[in-house]
């Protein structure tokens, strides 16, 4: 079933003319927008009204169940969190347009700690939302994607062993929290804001049932290189995952991060060999989050953390 096909099933829609084309440039580096599917816009030729499209591209199966996550997207928009899901299926997702008014996060936003709490209120309200299909585990995901870099022959930086073998050593200490709904991808082009202040989550491709330190992981990773802005937004946000504001339990956040850098670096090199979109740079994204990685694995706190969170 084509796009078209799709969207004139959707209640409202039969019968009118279409427009389609792109939402918005694919970059794969540094961010990774766009890149896990065809970000489209579907308008109405005569009301200009919009619809937002992605359709899945068959090289991210190795990473993404799209049932899963298509699942997550529909929980999300009913909570008001993400978008409204009006159709899932195909390998297609179609949502409400956040068009006008509304704009992607980037970096410099997180300097703002009212908008990095409002983020992480939304993540919050997902993880007091209904149960998720999926399980998301970052640790039960390395060693599979360990696997199948060795079982392609992917090429990958030379210290990809030593880092995966460290990185591992933080699995025992993951903690044994009560698994929540989680987004699973901090990654701040995934947040969408408009100008009264909401936020909406876009791409749920990660998300499932894990431990609110991997949400909380995943997003403090993206949104802050140094330690004491982190230290405090997860001050403020502890409560509302219901964690206690403990160094032990901020340690195991920043290790689940720490594994979430090493899970792109892998996805990004995977992506740079198995897939045949060869014009997008994925394996300069995975070399991205290489760098921040290699860095964390030699500050002398990761085996604070190591210690601390056993």
């Amino acid at each position: 079933m084509d796009i078209e096909q799709i969207i004139h099933r959707i209640p409202g829609w039969d019968g009118r003319p279409l427009i389609t084309e792109a939402a918005i440039p694919v970059l794969a580096s540094p961010s990774w927008r766009g890149v896990d599917g065809a970000p489209l816009v579907v308008r109405d030729g005569d009301s200009g009204e919009q619809l937002f499209v992605k359709q899945l591209h068959p090289d991210t199966s190795f990473y993404i169940d799209p049932d899963a996550s298509f699942e997550a997207a529909r929980i999300a928009g009913e909570l008001g969190v993400g978008p409204k899901v009006l159709h899932a299926g195909d390998g297609v997702l179609v949502t409400e347009h956040l068009g006008d008014g509304w704009r992607t996060a980037g970096l410099e936003h997180a300097a703002d700690p009212d908008f990095v709490d409002r983020v992480l209120a939304a993540r919050a309200r997902l993880g007091a939302g209904p149960a998720l299909p999926a399980c998301a585990d970052v640790f039960t995901e390395l060693p599979r994607l360990h696997a199948l870099i060795n079982d392609t022959k992917a090429p990958t930086a030379p210290d990809l062993e030593f880092l995966f073998d460290t990185v591992m050593l933080a699995a025992p200490r993951k903690g044994h929290d009560t698994p929540v709904p989680i987004h699973g991808d901090g990654n701040l082009s995934n947040v969408m804001f408009n100008e009264v202040g909401e936020i909406r989550l876009v791409d749920y491709d990660r998300a499932g049932m894990g431990s609110p330190c991997e949400e909380l992981g995943s997003a403090l990773v993206e949104m802050y290189a140094f330690e004491p802005p982190a230290r405090a937004a997860f001050s403020r946000a502890a409560a509302l995952f219901g964690l206690p504001d403990e160094d032990e339990v901020f340690d195991r956040v920043r290790l689940h991060g720490i594994a979430d850098d090493l899970r792109w670096t892998m996805i990004g090199m995977l992506m740079g060999h198995l897939s045949p979109r060869k014009n997008e740079e994925f394996y300069k994204f995975g070399l991205w989050r290489l760098v921040r990685l290699r860095a964390a694995l030699r500050d002398p706190r990761f085996g604070e953390r190591l210690r601390s969170a056993a």
